[in-house]
This record gives C-alpha cells, sequence and structure tokens, in this order.
C-alpha cells in the first residue's frame, strides 16, 4: 500500500515547491495516496521512470468517462468538456490529427510574425526605466494577444477578446468564479462569431486551417471547432504567463550576462532560453489520468479507474533523468501541441526585454513573491525589475 499523504501534496501557492516534491519521491514507494482539494481520493506518483513511463502508457487515460470513483473535476457544458485535454483513444487520436496541421512547422514563420509582433508591442509601451511591471505589462497581455490574433479574430474583435481575458489573470480566480465562468463564456462567443465568417472567407489562422482540415471524409464538427478554441486558451495562457515570467525572473536574476552574450547569435539565444525553461519549469503536475485496468507502480497496485496524479516537478528533480529531454509540455500522446508556439513567446520576450533595458535587476528576493493560489503550478502572480 502507498503512503497515505492526506492533503498535502496540493498545498497552493507555496514557494517550497521543490522541497514538497522532493519528499514525495524520497517518501519510499514514490507513490502515495492523498485527496484533492476537494475530497477526492487520489494516488500521487514520482520519480522520472514512473512519470514518463505512465505518460506513455496507452493504458493510463486522461477521459473522465474512464474513471470509477466518480471522478468530478470542473463543471463543463458537453461540447468543452470533450476537449484534447480531456479525451483519449480514438477520439483523441482523430481530433489530435485534424488539428496538429495547423501548428505544424510550415506555419511557424507565419505564427513567429504574430509572436513578435505582439510582443514588440507591449515591451516599446514599457517605462524606459525605473521599476518595470514584467507581469502586468507583458507576461499577462501577451496570451490573450498572440491567441487571439491566431485564432483569426478581426482587430475589433480581438480588442473585446483581451478585455475579456483579464479575469483569467486575476491573482485568485477560486474566489473570482462567476467573473472567469463569465471571461471564458465572452471569448468563445466571440471565436463562435467568426467561424461562419472564415468558411466564407478562409485567411492564415487556426480558425481557417481547422475548417479545412480533412483527414480522408472526416472533418471537425463546430462542437470540436469551439473545444479547440478553448483548449488552445486554457493551455496558452496561464501556462505562457507562467512560463515567460519563469525565464524572465530566471534570466534576471542569475544568467543576465550569458544571455546578453547570446543576443548576436539568435539559435544560441534560443537553447539559452529552451534551457532555462526546462530548469524553471513551472508545472508540478500533469493533467489527471486513469488507468484502463490495474496497474503496477513501483510495487504499489493502483485499481483501474482511481485518479492517478503524476508530479512532473518530482521527475524534473529526480538524478535519474541526468541529462535527458525535461517535461515542460509534457511526455507522449498529450505533449502539448502548442509547444513551439509557447517556446517562441519565451524566447522573443526574453530577447526583447533585454534589448530594451541595458541594466535590470529584481526588486526583491523570488521569495517574496505573490504566488496564483494554485497547487498545479509554481506561478509567479507578479514581476517587477529595476532598471537603476
Amino acid at each position: 500500500m502507498g503512503m497515505k499523504m492526506g492533503r498535502c501534496p496540493f498545498t497552493a501557492g507555496i514557494h517550497a515547491v521543490d522541497e514538497l516534491h522532493e519528499d514525495l519521491r524520497t517518501s519510499e514507494p514514490g507513490v502515495h495516496e492523498a485527496e484533492l482539494p476537494d475530497g477526492s481520493p487520489v494516488w500521487v506518483v514520482t520519480g522520472w521512470d514512473a512519470v514518463t513511463t505512465l505518460l506513455a502508457d496507452p493504458r493510463m487515460s486522461a477521459a473522465k468517462a474512464d474513471s470509477t470513483t466518480g471522478f468530478r473535476g470542473q463543471n463543463l457544458p458537453a461540447a468543452l468538456e470533450a476537449n484534447l485535454l480531456n479525451i483519449d483513444g480514438e477520439q483523441h487520436r482523430r481530433v489530435r490529427k485534424l488539428a496538429a496541421e495547423a501548428f505544424a512547422p510550415a506555419h511557424h514563420a507565419s505564427q513567429e510574425q504574430v509572436v513578435r509582433a505582439a510582443v514588440t508591442e507591449l515591451v516599446d509601451a514599457l517605462p524606459a526605466t525605473g521599476d518595470i511591471d514584467l507581469m502586468g505589462g507583458l507576461c499577462e497581455p501577451l496570451p490573450p494577444q498572440v491567441i487571439g490574433t491566431l485564432l483569426g479574430l478581426p482587430a475589433d474583435k480581438l480588442d473585446a477578446f483581451r478585455a475579456a481575458a483579464r479575469p483569467l489573470f486575476l491573482i485568485d480566480t477560486s474566489t473570482h468564479g462567476a467573473a472567469v465562468q463569465g471571461a471564458m463564456g465572452t471569448m468563445l462567443m466571440l471565436v463562435a462569431g467568426v467561424i461562419d465568417d472564415k468558411r466564407r472567407d478562409p485567411g492564415d489562422d487556426l480558425l481557417s486551417r481547422w475548417l479545412s482540415a480533412r483527414d480522408g471524409q472526416d472533418r471537425l464538427s463546430e462542437d470540436e471547432l469551439i473545444s479547440l478554441a478553448f483548449a488552445v486558451i486554457i493551455g496558452g495562457f496561464e501556462n505562457v504567463t507562467s512560463l515567460t515570467s519563469a525565464v524572465l525572473d530566471e534570466l534576471v536574476r542569475y544568467r543576465c550576462e550569458e544571455a546578453r552574450e547570446l543576443l548576436g547569435s539568435p539559435p544560441e539565444f534560443a537553447r539559452l532560453v529552451r534551457k532555462v525553461m526546462g530548469a524553471v519549469a513551472p508545472v508540478n503536475y500533469a493533467l489527471r489520468r486513469f488507468p484502463l485496468t490495474d496497474i503496477d507502480v513501483n510495487g504499489i497496485r493502483i485499481p483501474r479507474g482511481h485518479t492517478v496524479i503524476l508530479s512532473l516537478r518530482s521527475a524534473h528533480l529526480d538524478p535519474a533523468r541526468r541529462e535527458r529531454h525535461d517535461l515542460v509540455f509534457g511526455h507522449g500522446r498529450h505533449f502539448c501541441i502548442g509547444a513551439a508556439l509557447a517556446e517562441m513567446q519565451a524566447v522573443h520576450v526574453a530577447r526583447a526585454v533585454l534589448e530594451k533595458y541595458p541594466v535590470l535587476k529584481p526588486v526583491k528576493p523570488r521569495e517574496q513573491y505573490l504566488l496564483r493560489p494554485s497547487w498545479l503550478t509554481y506561478a509567479l502572480a507578479e514581476l517587477s525589475v529595476s532598471t537603476a
């Protein structure tokens, strides 16, 4: 039997996340029974080998329908519930295949133009000197600008989309549930409102590509189009804000001189940023999985349909990882479909900030920053730097 850990693994908004996940990993057998904050029973699995094996295991389903313990999760409308993050098996393979072409390398150049333009606009608007609010001025507004543009929203709707996104970045969204739901509803209505326009007049954007995607006679339904937009918003907003802010904080604190020396070599600069992304890796846990059969992990039997939470942070900390790849964007068939887009944003944010400001210093120790009250991620809620 795994060690019973109570609610401890899911303490939200704490700086000591490495210590927490390392304790979980080193407490034998590295598999623990626990409860989510809502009281749902779960198994927490830690360590590089176990976590990467289960992420790639076809017997581990992301679909809530495969839960045997009544796992609830978020209460979403059926069309949104069936998004890429929540489906598996043949349904996941089919939707992902149709959706993935829109993120293929052939489109990276045009997507990078959108990212570069958005970053330039936001960084140009930042103050020239003093204490610079990189969170409110750059890391938070960037994802809605990029995603709204890439979805193909026209300028008038893009402004409304950006405004609607603001409640999603409240420091404590848990106490503003109605505002967050309203924001998501508004954004999806804006997306739904342009689908017919894209049918008549397709452009170089995600919605147009999804509308034209074909696999033989198969195509995406309207509900699937909306669910894809929902998944892109969910995956591309908070995660990118957490990633870009973590990268900036790490560079300013510890690697500023090294990064500046590489500004003249874009490929080497991008490699450094990617390395920093792996070091700061803000995501603590992968989204829950449900075994399709009884499984054995480190000698512990986890029954079919029980909820399994995989500690990505413990895997990153595990000496068994050595110099192997990181899990910033996941692993296996649910690897983040927009990974290249997220990386582009981190690289261009870092480059633009370092190019604008010849001197940058942190305004306070990282441990004094407010954090977003999430147990899934280690996410800064504020980030300021000084030019003095």
